[in-house]
C-alpha cells in the first residue's frame, strides 16, 4: 500500500489570512500531503450568501487545499445561492448527502478520486449536516434534498472503496455521528470531522477507522500519516 500524509483543517469560520495560506502551503509542501478542509471554511452563514468573493475561498486555493466538505456555511436552501458561495474554488466540494432535485450541482460534487503525492488513490467524499430533514415540509423551499448520512456513506463506499487505496470521509456532522458512522462503516479508512469545534488530543479509533477532530478557527491542524501495517498516526500542528 503506498504511504499517504494528510493535513486536515474545519471550522475556519474565515479565519484563514494570507500567513495562515502560506504556512499551510508550507507544510503540505514539506510534508507531501493532502491538504484538506472538513467545512464551514466561509464567513456566510447558512441562512444568507455574502456578495462578492468568499476571502477564504481565495486563501484555500492559495494554500493549495485538494478537497473539502461542503458544511453548513456553505449551505443555502437554494442551489444558486449554495454554489455562489464556493464557486472560486480551484478544488473539489463534497457533499455526498444532497442532491438536486433535476440535473446537478455543478462544481459541488458528491465524491472523488486523487492522487496523493506519493502516489496513493485517494477517495473522497463529504457530508453536510442535515439542514432540511428528508421528508421534511420545509423541502418545498429548496431545489435540493438531503439523504441520510448512513444512505449517503453506503452510496460512496460503493462507488469508491474498490476504486482507490485509501476511502477518506470528510465530515461536517459532529463528533457523535463520526463515531456512529465509524462504527457502522468500517471500509472506511479515516474520517476527518468538524462541525462540533472538537479538538481531540488523540486519534479516535472506531471499528478499525481513524477519526480526526482537530477545533476550529485554525489553531490546530491535523498532520496524519499512514502506518506500514495499517492504520494512521498525528500530530495536532500549529499553523500560524
Amino acid at each position: 500500500m503506498p504511504p499517504l500524509s494528510l493535513l486536515h483543517t474545519s471550522d475556519l469560520h474565515n479565519y484563514i489570512d494570507l500567513q495562515m495560506a502560506g504556512m499551510l502551503r508550507h507544510l503540505r509542501i514539506e510534508h507531501g500531503a493532502l491538504l484538506l478542509d472538513s467545512g464551514d471554511a466561509i464567513w456566510a452563514g447558512n441562512v444568507f450568501v455574502k456578495l462578492g468573493p468568499e476571502p477564504a475561498i481565495r486563501r484555500m486555493n492559495e494554500a493549495g487545499y485538494a478537497a473539502m466538505a461542503l458544511g453548513n456555511r456553505e449551505y443555502f436552501f437554494r442551489a444558486c445561492g449554495l454554489l455562489m458561495k464556493t464557486v472560486e474554488a480551484r478544488f473539489p466540494v463534497l457533499s455526498a448527502n444532497l442532491i438536486a432535485c433535476s440535473g446537478d450541482l455543478g462544481h459541488v460534487r458528491r465524491w472523488t478520486i486523487l492522487q496523493a503525492p506519493g502516489g496513493a488513490r485517494v477517495g473522497l467524499f463529504g457530508l453536510t449536516p442535515l439542514m432540511i430533514p428528508p421528508g421534511s415540509w420545509a423541502e418545498v423551499f429548496s431545489n435540493m434534498r438531503f439523504l441520510a448520512h448512513e444512505a449517503a456513506t453506503a452510496a460512496a463506499v460503493a462507488a469508491l472503496r474498490d476504486e482507490c487505496d485509501y476511502l477518506v470521509c470528510l465530515s461536517h456532522a459532529g463528533f457523535a455521528r463520526d463515531c456512529e458512522l465509524a462504527e457502522a462503516f468500517g471500509q472506511l479508512d479515516v474520517i476527518l470531522g468538524g462541525h462540533s469545534h472538537q479538538e481531540l488530543a488523540e486519534l479516535v479509533s472506531i471499528n478499525g477507522v481513524s477519526i480526526s477532530h482537530v477545533g476550529a478557527y485554525g489553531r490546530r491542524v491535523g498532520l496524519l500519516r499512514s502506518r506500514p501495517g495499517g492504520g494512521f498516526d498525528r500530530e495536532l500542528l500549529q499553523p500560524n
